[in-house]
């Protein structure tokens, strides 16, 4: 029965072997870089787009919890740019003030920003826990 178990239990996880959860590791962390690539591209694409004077930026931020977001900045003087959510009461109303074609566009953009800080946050969340399981298998190798 208990090896049937390790059968069922190794069947669930994309690892056999510590070596593979840190390829694991090296493989999310390679594509975190490739989403924050894309995250600046999709910033960048955004300012070929919609030309200044703008109110409303995309702009690629890293947080000293190593995410990085892409998220919406209104223009303003160094310091002073506050972030805003297109789905606030103010993003909306900055919204409603636009064209619908670059209301349209502002919210293709926001998608887009919406899933890369998805792609982004899974892949940080599952190395983050992969590191937690690696110590927590050392500490326990030490009290065996």
């Amino acid at each position: 029965m208990l090896v049937e178990f390790d059968k069922h239990i190794a069947a669930w996880l994309p690892f056999s072997t510590r070596q593979g959860v840190w390829r694991r590791i090296a493989l999310l962390e390679a594509e975190n870089l490739q989403v924050v690539r894309l995250m600046n591209q999709c910033a960048s694409a955004f300012r070929r787009v919609i030309p200044e004077p703008r109110e409303l930026y995309l702009n690629v931020q890293q947080v000293r919890s190593l995410t990085v977001y892409i998220r919406w900045r209104r223009q303003g003087v160094r310091g002073k740019q506050a972030y805003c959510l297109l789905n606030s009461p103010e993003g909306q109303a900055f919204l409603v003030r636009q064209s619908i074609e670059v209301r349209q566009c502002y919210q293709r953009f926001n998608d887009w920003a919406l899933a890369l800080n998805l792609a982004h946050s899974l892949r940080l969340n599952e190395i983050r826990r992969l590191k937690k399981y690696l110590k927590d298998l050392s500490d326990s190798d030490c009290c065996v």
